[in-house]
């Protein structure tokens, strides 16, 4: 990029040689000082079209130029989606309870509505505001609209997790891979794409011809943030993609792919650990932040690696601040890697458990 001082010498270097000799083009002159002004005009507009030019691209853009972008290639920002949870409604004397569709409740500062019933006393709810705010919540309902004879409301499973708008680095990852690996009827990408689509879906692995078995697909979906899906989520995809009877093409899958969904087992990893700490720093204080480079680690793994690494957890746990060596780490309570299991019908995924901290008092810190 061109500087005030380059713009000027190149504009200064296009006086005619006979007039050089006759003027003063030093700073401060009457020429230098008139082309001021349009050098720093140059540098202006050279920042503006560098940043047009970033806007444009894919790897640079952000925001709005980022969905734009990603727009004109039918790949389009997934919109933030809102929490539909199973609400439970019992009268004063205990008995189940029917409530109007779209009464309203509240709890911890969220409002849920019921959209619908699923059977006496039971009814889908949905959170008022998107994101991952209405996920978290469970237990007792404050009714909003007055209701005549109700005893209790109570929140429990979520049905669908609510997901937050689609991050500039998450629309960008998908754009490349979807321009890069085209779908095509029924093969890997296409599946991963269609059942991505899906309201409540987080990821998919999707397993073709499982024990050579042609025509068959088995696909395994975990809801956002790596949570096991609901029994809800995995029919609702099971309807979408293939329901039955299987292979008939009454969904998106193809004739003759007979499509399984399911999900992922919660896999509890307990670490214990040595460390030994920086002066100044004690367990209390790094407690937290080890359980949560911990964290990161394992939530990397999910469909990506089977195997938990003592190398990369110890890696981990050494990046964290206050931290200066680490030893006899232990995974459940054995020295090595774990392997998890990565088969449909139990396919594993890590979650941590226990982080039990000791100070090594033997090693010299300063």
């Amino acid at each position: 990029m061109k500087t005030f001082d380059d713009f000027m010498q190149e504009m200064l270097n296009n006086i005619p040689d006979n007039l050089k000799n006759q003027v003063d083009i030093r700073e401060g002159s009457i020429i230098y000082t008139a082309l001021a002004p349009v050098a720093a005009q140059l540098v202006e507009q050279q920042f503006y079209a560098d940043n047009i030019q970033d806007a444009t691209m894919p790897d640079t853009a952000l925001g709005d130029d980022l969905t734009r972008r990603c727009a004109e290639h039918g790949v389009n920002r997934y919109a933030a989606t809102n929490a539909i949870r199973k609400g439970s409604f019992t009268d004063e004397s205990g008995g189940p309870m029917d409530v109007p569709i779209g009464t309203k409740f509240g709890a911890d500062s969220i409002a849920y509505t019921v959209i619908n019933k699923i059977s006496s006393g039971t009814y889908r709810l949905q959170c008022q505001q998107p994101g991952v705010v209405g996920n978290s919540y469970f237990g007792v309902l404050l009714p909003i609209d007055n209701i005549a004879g109700l005893g209790t409301a109570t929140l429990s499973e979520v049905l669908a997790a609510g997901e937050e708008e689609e991050s500039d680095d998450e629309l960008r990852t998908r754009f490349y891979k979807e321009i890069n690996e085209q779908p095509f009827g029924g093969n890997v990408a296409d599946y991963e794409q269609q059942i991505l689509k899906i309201p409540g879906v987080g990821a998919v692995k999707v397993f073709p011809t499982p024990n050579d078995e042609g025509g068959k697909v088995q696909c395994v979906i975990v809801a956002p943030e790596n949570k096991p899906a609901s029994e809800s989520l995995i029919q609702a995809v099971q309807n979408v993609i293939d329901p039955e009877p299987h292979g008939q093409g009454y969904g998106i899958a193809p004739i003759g792919h007979c499509v399984t969904i399911s999900t992922v087992t919660e896999f509890p990893v307990n670490i214990s650990v040595s460390l030994a700490l920086k002066t100044g720093v004690d367990i209390a204080g790094i407690q937290a932040p080890v359980e949560t480079a911990v964290q990161k680690y394992l939530e990397s793994l999910a469909f990506s690696d089977s195997i938990i690494r003592t190398a990369r957890v110890e890696a981990a746990i050494l990046a964290v601040s206050g931290v200066a060596d680490v030893s006899n780490t232990l995974l459940n309570g054995n020295a090595g890697n774990i392997t998890l299991s990565s088969a449909f019908d139990d396919y594993q995924i890590p979650v941590e458990g226990s982080v039990a901290i000791t100070e090594d008092t033997d090693v010299s810190v300063s």
